[in-house]
């Protein structure tokens, strides 16, 4: 047997006596020594165990705070672009203001002459710049043969008209014919379109009086002969001038003052006031 089986009384003697001995101290002097000597060995487990808690605590915590900054993110991403929109609507509400606002204006300057406002609602399906389809038409008194103008010029004629539709040919067809005067000289002829011109959104000049001289930035006007359109209603700018070895005049290059690409609203002449 073990010296601990053989002598287990002397030991369990011995520990009582530490035991009685501890207690003493502690008792009269306030000092534990099996205490302190176990406080010591367990004092950096503590701390590594504090330490670990704490770390697993801020993980979480920071994991927790991860999530809560990501919903926010979303949260705010989400606010962005639903102000991103409202600016646009805004935005688009304000041009569309104004671009009505410029029509009335247009609307009352051609007083002599009754029209009807209407909107663009498609562009030709072939070549999108030679004809529009507007949202009015005989039903509100569009027919065949009214002029189409913006406040910024001259669009062109309807040559079709339903009761709540009109297609409107522009100045840019090869179809199209408008008398015309310089601004500057007053000299009279003829806007046509050009099918190779109209690849670039221009139209030309031609049949100018032999009179007339014309120059790059003269700006081409309606001359309001024939009776289909008010006359002085902007069609476009000279850009470029071609002569023959004579010297006369072949064709001129016309910048509509029209941006077909952008139209949204329209005005209608639909007849003189009486």
């Amino acid at each position: 047997m073990s010296f601990f089986s053989k002598n287990w009384r002397i030991t369990v003697i011995i520990i009582a006596a530490i035991a009685a001995g501890c207690f003493v101290l502690e008792h009269f002097v306030g000092y534990n020594p099996v205490s302190v000597a176990v406080n010591t060995i367990a004092s950096p487990i503590k701390s590594g165990c504090a330490y670990i808690a704490h770390s697993i605590e801020s993980a979480r915590d920071f994991i927790w705070d991860m999530r809560a900054y990501k919903e926010d993110n979303k949260r705010l991403e989400a606010e962005i672009i639903k102000l991103k929109q409202e600016v646009r609507d805004v935005s688009a509400y304000k041009e569309e203001n104004e671009e009505l606002e410029k029509l009335l204006q247009l609307k009352s300057s051609t007083g002599d002459y009754s029209s009807v406002a209407a909107s663009v609602i498609s562009y030709s399906q072939s070549d999108w710049y030679r004809a529009i389809e507007i949202n009015k038409g005989t039903m509100s008194g569009i027919n065949v043969g009214c002029a189409v103008i913006t406040p910024e010029g001259v669009v062109g004629t309807v040559t079709e008209a339903g009761p709540s539709y009109a297609i409107v040919t522009t100045i840019l067809d090869k179809s199209s014919v408008v008398g015309i005067k310089v601004s500057r000289t007053g000299g009279t002829g003829l806007v046509e379109g050009d099918d190779k011109l109209a690849e670039d959104l221009k139209c030309k000049l031609s049949f100018l009086d032999r009179n007339s001289q014309i120059i790059v930035g003269d700006v081409i006007e309606t001359s309001g002969s024939g009776g289909m359109y008010p006359p002085e209603l902007v069609i476009g700018t000279v850009v470029n001038v071609s002569a023959n070895s004579a010297g006369a005049l072949n064709y001129a290059e016309i910048d509509p003052a029209v941006d077909f690409a952008k139209l949204n609203h329209v005005l209608v002449i639909v007849g003189t006031k009486r």
